[in-house]
């Protein structure tokens, strides 16, 4: 009976560990799926097809233009605001790609990236400032989780029927997330805000990322570093955890074997 009891108990454990582990892999695999397709999209598109991509762009900063910009933590949009990207991000410092949809429904930032409503369509032009957002610390994706470990004179990346953009992080801030207006724009420069909450699992206050725009220094997005998530950690105590217990297990049954012989 013990015996048992011992097993239910290492299973109900292993599954505690290893579901956000779980749930991580199959959100990735969601997010891969809408990155793939948005990037085939672009790349065969024709000069044509990317013209009229363009021209789906300006028509939704049209629509989202407004003249407050709101903490979008504070009472998400209940509406799934577009069922395409605008863009992808990709940061590779701390290994995150995610396509970027309009708005910040909890449908969008639970497994992507969201454009707070009110700031501008990524364009790549002078006076723009574009506010993306995720969530941070959810057990089941990695999202913006990571994202103060990026450092000023880091680079992000945009991408979009506009091309590719080059960002380097210039300023980081903290700020309380009751505060109205969090970015402005500047006419001489296209900046891009990347927006979560912070500190992890207390949410008071809104931590900002913002990168200018400059030259692009490559044709391609650079691969991302190996960063230790807290997946990736949960997943090695994971694997540990099953090779000890399948070798005790193994131990046991060899020492009865050969004490019955």
């Amino acid at each position: 009976m013990r015996k048992w009891l011992a097993i239910l108990l290492f299973c109900l454990g292993l599954g505690l560990i290893g579901y956000p582990v779980a749930s991580n892999v199959v959100t990735h695999w969601r997010q891969q799926g809408v990155l793939v397709a948005y990037k085939n999209q672009l790349q065969t598109a024709s000069t044509k097809q990317l013209k009229a991509l363009q021209g789906a762009l300006q028509q939704q900063a049209t629509d989202n233009q407004s003249t407050t910009v709101k903490d979008p933590f504070e009472k998400a949009s209940k509406e799934f605001i577009e069922t395409k990207p605008v863009a992808l991000v990709a940061i590779p410092k701390i290994d995150v790609e995610l396509p970027v949809f309009v708005g910040t429904s909890e449908e969008v930032i639970q497994k992507y990236a969201g454009l707070v409503h009110g700031t501008d369509i990524p364009q790549g032009e002078k006076d723009q400032h574009s506010l993306i957002t995720a969530h941070r610390g959810l057990p089941g994706a990695q999202l913006f989780t990571d994202l103060w470990r990026v450092n000023r004179g880091d680079r992000f990346y945009l991408k979009n029927a506009y091309g590719l953009m080059t960002y380097q992080v210039t300023t980081i801030r903290t700020v309380k997330a009751a505060t109205r207006q969090p970015i402005s724009r500047s006419a001489a420069k296209n900046q891009v805000t990347l927006m979560t909450c912070t500190p992890y699992m207390i949410n008071t206050h809104r931590l900002l990322v913002t990168g200018e725009r400059i030259p692009n220094e490559t044709e391609t997005i650079p691969k991302g570093k190996f960063v230790w998530t807290r997946y990736k950690k949960v997943a090695l105590v994971l694997a540990i955890l099953v090779l000890v217990a399948g070798a005790w297990g193994g131990y046991r049954h060899y020492r009865r074997r050969r004490e019955g012989s």
